[in-house]
């Protein structure tokens, strides 16, 4: 069982790592147009921890509840451990080249993505639910862009 609190906190920590590793993506960017797609996903990111930040729980939960409740935060942060959506900043400023950069930005929008639908696989409550797809629809996207850019070709990646 995963509370809203798990499932909080490791999203934010996930945005979190995002918007700081896409700020930093943008800063070093030397093309304009590779630049601003960045800065609009940093700034994506942001408000995604912000909306993830919001959510609450009211709800007390009982002995064995509590102990299934630990066992589901453990299994979410070994899942978060070893997954790429962690968006290592050393893993990006070892990238060789801007294609490398996208490349990193685009398989941890789908690994983000796809986190988020198992989690949404598991979570009761209607409205963060439709709050979450719409986060899901904006990390889908975000790979989308990064594709389509790297496809491009637009500076000679």
């Amino acid at each position: 069982m995963f509370t809203i609190d798990d499932i909080r906190e490791i999203a934010i920590q996930i945005e979190k790592n995002g918007e700081q590793a896409y700020r930093r993506a943008a800063a070093a960017a030397d093309q304009p147009e590779i630049a601003a797609l960045f800065t609009r996903m940093a700034d994506d990111e942001r408000e995604h921890a912000e909306w993830f930040s919001s959510i609450r729980s009211n709800r007390h939960l009982s002995g064995d509840e509590l102990e299934l409740e630990q066992m589901g935060r453990r299994l979410l942060q070994e899942m978060v451990a070893n997954q790429t959506f962690s968006l290592d900043q050393q893993e990006l400023r070892q990238v060789r080249d801007v294609e490398d950069s996208l490349e990193q930005s685009r398989i941890f929008e789908e690994d983000t993505a796809l986190f988020y639908e198992f989690l949404h696989s598991m979570i009761e409550d209607v409205e963060v639910k439709s709050h979450l797809e719409v986060i899901i629809a904006e990390e889908r996207r975000h790979a989308e862009q990064i594709a389509e850019l790297a496809d491009s070709d637009p500076v000679g990646l």
